[in-house]
Formats: C-alpha cells, structure tokens, sequence
C-alpha cells in the first residue's frame, strides 16, 4: 500500500537522515473530538450476567473479603447479598449511569493510549489545507512510502485502516461478550473522525506500544530506506531550515538514490499544486 505522510521541515528532515519513522500517541492527535465515544447503556441481563461472574465474586473476596477476615463462602453471600445490589444499581440510576459511563469512557481511552501508536497518513499528496496545517505552511515537505517495505518482514498493511468520518461519535458498548467485540470497539473509537476531516482521507496505521513508554510517549521506529518512493518539497522554503539546501544533500545519500524527489509549485491556472522533479545531478 502506498501512503503520503506530511511533515514539517525539522521532523521531514530528522525521518530522512536517521531513517525513523515517529508513532505518536492517540493523545497527541490535534481534534478534541477524537476518542469521545458515546457509552450505550447495556441491557440489565447482560450487566447481571457479568456481576454474577465467578471471577467478579473471587475479585471481591481478594479485595475485601479478605481482608475482613471472611472465608470464601461468606464473602460470596456478602457479595450477591450487598455488593452485587449496590453496583447492578450504578447501571440503572441516571445519575450513577452517567458517571458510569464517563468512567468507561477515560477507561478505553487510557487503554488504547497505553496500548497503541499511530501513524497518520492519506492517500493524497497534494491536498492545499494538509500542506497548510501539517507541513509548516507548506515550507515542509511529504513522502510518499510503501507499507510493506517499511519494517523488515511485516506488512503494515495490515494494520492500516481508513478512517470513517461521521456527523457525530460512534456509540459503543459499555460491555462487550467477548475479546473479538473489545478489539473491533477499539478500532471504532480509534478511526472515526468528525466529517469536517473527510478532505484528508485519512489512514492510520497501528502498532503496540512499548510497555515503557507513558500514554503520551512517541515511539520512534527504524525504518528500512527503500520504503521510501517519493519525496516532495513544499513550494516555499524553510528560512531557518533550508529545506531546499537540506534535501539536496540528503538525495546524494546511496540510501536514497532510488528515490524520487520533487518539489511542489503553483498551478498557474487552477488551486492545484504541481509538482517537479529535481534535475538529475
């Protein structure tokens, strides 16, 4: 799969010369919409099933029962005669849904910020607005890469994903009946956007995150140089960086000769840009 990643000049630059390639956090992304999911409030047989699990019974005893001193059988009578009443009631009042379901919500989304990073990408290089917003007023620059070239001996193909772009947040499940609907809930929150983003036609490709890594922690990859196709310079260059300067070095690198480099211009009839390539030394 061929993807377009914009940068600005620091970073571009930075991702040439030490081939990496930057996976940011989910709680990095720029639209406070992101990862607000409305929480469905779940039916009282599924809540009661998943209350009366044996393992919800063994938790309260591990973690008062206990330490009341209670033998096992008394702290499951405690439990399904006080504990289990007390919280079936936190689904069905108004008030306790609510913060239940605010609770839920900071739950996932702190399980997908530890869990994942992500690298946003789009199936378009030539877009005015991305150029504008996400490499530097277009004095940065945006390549053009094959996925499965990435990483040596993975696809990430496989772990790309469009993202859907909806009038308002996808609602999910508060409780899932198994691993499969959790992931697939995951997936939801993590590629749904409002629609005011479709012109991106944006894709996300996901990787675990580093166990040492905190929820706000970049993981930077090593990157194998020949995924790299294209290279295409803004129309307008960085006056501290000196991008055209930079890029220029950086194309007489052996491990970039194969790549393509290009610099954008100005159609000079439509709001479209051009883009060239850099002459042949």
């Amino acid at each position: 799969m061929r993807l377009f990643r914009y940068f600005d000049a620091i970073g571009a630059l930075a991702t040439l010369t030490n081939k990496t390639m930057r996976f940011a956090s989910p709680l990095k992304f720029n639209d406070p919409f992101e990862m607000t999911p409305r929480i469905e409030q779940p039916p009282e047989e599924l809540v009661l099933d998943r209350l009366l699990a044996d393992h919800m019974v063994e938790d309260y005893f591990i973690k008062v029962g206990s330490k009341k001193g209670l033998s096992r059988e008394e702290s499951s009578k405690e439990y399904h005669a006080c504990e289990l009443p007390r919280r079936f009631q936190k689904f069905q009042t108004p008030e306790g849904w609510t913060k239940k379901a605010f609770d839920l919500k900071w739950d996932l989304v702190g399980k997908i910020a530890k869990g994942f990073r992500i690298l946003c990408c789009s199936h378009r290089e030539d877009s005015i607005l991305m150029w504008s917003h996400y490499a530097e007023q277009h004095r940065g620059i945006v390549m053009e890469f094959e996925t499965a070239e990435m990483i040596e001996g993975v696809d990430l193909a496989t772990e790309a994903y469009e993202v859907r772009y909806r009038s308002s947040p996808p609602s999910i499940p508060a409780l899932h009946p198994d691993m499969a609907s959790f992931e697939e809930t995951l997936l939801q929150v993590l590629t749904t956007k409002a629609l005011e983003w479709s012109y991106e036609e944006e894709v996300r490709i996901r990787i675990p995150a580093n166990d040492r890594l905190n929820s706000e922690e970049p993981l930077d990859l090593s990157i194998d140089p020949k995924c790299l196709k294209r290279v295409i310079v803004g129309c307008y260059d960085h006056p501290k960086e000196k991008t055209y300067a930079a890029v220029e070095r950086l194309a007489e690198m052996p491990s970039l000769k194969h790549v393509t480099f290009q610099r954008a211009y100005l159609d000079s009839h439509d709001y479209k840009l051009r883009f060239a390539d850099k002459p042949s030394s």
